[in-house]
């Protein structure tokens, strides 16, 4: 290579040649030491490319390359015969130096606005390549991208479902803490009598904030918004329905644990570690249980998993319906009710009745 072009010569400086074309202009400037001049001057011409912030190509590229590709497909769709592949590159050129005279707005020449308008609006100048190209090019992206979404949705409803636990966790502690470590007493009798009665006790003395913190988003679009019924709204129900409508809506979407038996005698959930903290292997809340499902998973997350509040505060997201050995709705004997001892945990829904005395 004794006289490399300008168009080598500035691939070399950018560094846009491959590695053999590389060696040879670097041999050539070896020997040529007055190649070097013109490097220098070419080096010294892209200077002021430097001071761009920031530093890329020229604003209109993008746009005018795609009208070259127009037009060219467009000629050479309705050229003549015997057109030579020099007029169309001629034409192209033509085009860019239009484009470029125009900077970033919209092209005037009727045959740039003719071109493009035929080949990109007119669905008869697709070409059956054209179509099944971009009909596989879409059901790829449809075939990466809808999963990526949907797990990234199914993940964000998990996180805002624990955060909304942690929430209401820290409203019973708060409650514990300031009753000797004692959970809210269901009544033996009368209509509160039910494993959620605690959402409005906590609603009615200001541990809970607000009524959505017992909402899991994993729930469909089409459920309406959680409301906590008071404990006067309970007691004052004139009706069968109306009672049941309050009692299952009282822990919004969520579940609360059955307490267990000694010897025969209920206790109900109340707080077992130091300083009433809790300890982390039993839990009191998680989302509600389904009876439909298999082992009465919730059903809050498309049936894929729960989220479990443990004594201590700490949340867990749990795949399936057990906890290690511990199923998480049912009790040792296989039913929902009291767990057979202090370790027998049952995550149970708001409006079933808890074994009293």
């Amino acid at each position: 290579m004794k006289n490399p072009s300008q168009e080598n010569l500035l691939g070399y400086v950018l560094g846009a040649l491959d590695a053999q074309e590389q060696r040879d202009i670097q041999q050539t400037i070896d020997e040529n030491p007055e190649i070097e001049e013109q490097l220098i001057k070419i080096k010294g011409s892209l200077l002021p490319l430097d001071c761009l912030d920031p530093p890329g190509p020229q604003p209109g590229l993008a746009r005018r390359t795609l009208e070259s590709v127009a037009i060219w497909q467009n000629s050479s769709s309705l050229a003549p015969t015997g057109s030579t592949e020099s007029s169309l590159a001629q034409s192209i050129q033509a085009a860019i130096e239009s484009g470029d005279s125009q900077s970033n707005s919209e092209p005037t020449s009727p045959r740039l606005r003719g071109a493009i308008s035929d080949r990109l609006f007119h669905p008869n100048t697709w070409s059956l390549p054209d179509v099944l190209v971009g009909t596989a090019l879409l059901a790829i992206c449809a075939s990466i991208l809808f999963p990526v979404i949907s797990y990234t949705r199914f993940q964000s409803r998990i996180t805002v479902c624990d955060s909304n636990l942690q929430a209401f966790g820290s409203g019973l502690i708060n409650y514990s803490g300031a009753n000797e470590g004692r959970f809210v007493a269901v009544p033996r009798s009368g209509q509160l009598v039910s494993v959620g009665y605690i959402g409005p006790v906590l609603k009615d003395a200001g541990f809970l904030e607000d009524d959505s913190i017992l909402a899991c988003p994993g729930i469909a679009n089409s459920c309406p918004p959680v409301h906590i019924p008071t404990c006067e709204q309970i007691e004052s129900a004139q009706s069968v329905e109306e009672l049941n409508y309050y009692l299952r809506n009282s822990l919004g979407h969520f579940g609360f644990s059955m307490g267990h038996q000694v010897n025969g005698r209920y206790q109900p959930p109340r707080v077992r570690g130091s300083n009433f903290r809790g300890v982390s292997y039993v839990f009191l809340a998680g989302d509600r249980p389904s009876a439909n499902m298999p082992g009465r998973a919730s059903m809050n997350h498309a049936s894929r998993g729960q989220n479990i509040l443990f004594e201590d505060g700490r949340t867990l997201y749990v795949i399936g319906h057990s906890y290690g050995e511990d199923a998480i709705f049912e009790n040792d004997y296989g039913v929902v009710g009291p767990g057979s001892h202090f370790g027998d945990n049952v995550i149970a829904a708001a409006h079933l009745l808890p074994l009293t005395e």
